[in-house]
């Protein structure tokens, strides 16, 4: 068997196969600045996400911070049953500014109400007022009967008072409950000096 003889490559061939080892390091730089750059961007958009991630975490928590620290000063709020009452009593005392409310007790279909108020001879009592309620079919409920210091009030006074109630429930009063009185005797101290009237 004879061997062939290698042609040598003409100038044109050679030129070609250079050509087509420089488009391919040309490609292969290409797709390394490619890969390169889409590296780059990833890490950029992964830098922005954790940037977003950080500061939407960070508000959140602030929020909710300060939603916990309102929610720990927000005075308790009754039900509409309590204000109806608590309107009732402001309406029907000689001076509704000295009523401070003591405690609120809402069971069924009545509120009890202990208050404190300063009569027209500056004598300072603590009284217990009772609301009783019935279904009505336009407003949902409404007074039955009422007694104050355990008697009961006019039905007529009622009856007048249950036409309002359209107006007390289109802007209903402060529903705040009163804070509730402590347990122990030592606690319960109270403050009789800011209800006296200074003489001199």
């Amino acid at each position: 068997m004879r061997r062939k003889k290698r042609i040598p490559p003409s100038r044109l061939e050679e030129d070609t196969l250079i050509n087509l080892e420089q488009e391919k390091k040309a490609t292969a730089e290409e797709e390394i600045d490619f890969i390169v750059a889409r590296s780059k961007v990833k890490e950029r958009k992964k830098k922005l996400f954790m940037k977003r991630l950080k500061i939407g975490g960070g508000s959140t928590l602030a929020i909710l911070l300060v939603y916990g620290v309102y929610l720990l000063f927000k005075p308790y709020n009754g039900t509409m049953a309590f204000g109806i009452c608590k309107v009732f009593i402001e309406l029907n005392t000689q001076f509704p500014d000295t009523i401070r409310l003591s405690t609120v007790e809402e069971v069924g279909m009545s509120v009890r109400i202990w208050y404190t108020q300063t009569d027209s001879f500056g004598a300072y009592r603590l009284e217990p007022m009772q609301c009783y309620f019935k279904e009505h079919p336009e407003y949902g409920f409404a007074l039955d009967k009422v007694t104050i210091k355990r008697r009961e009030i006019d039905p007529a006074v009622i009856e007048r008072f249950n036409a309002s109630l359209p107006v007390i429930l289109q802007n209903p009063p402060d529903l705040a409950l009163p804070n509730p009185l402590p347990d122990s005797l030592e606690n319960l101290q109270f403050d009789f000096a800011k209800f006296r009237k200074p003489i001199l």
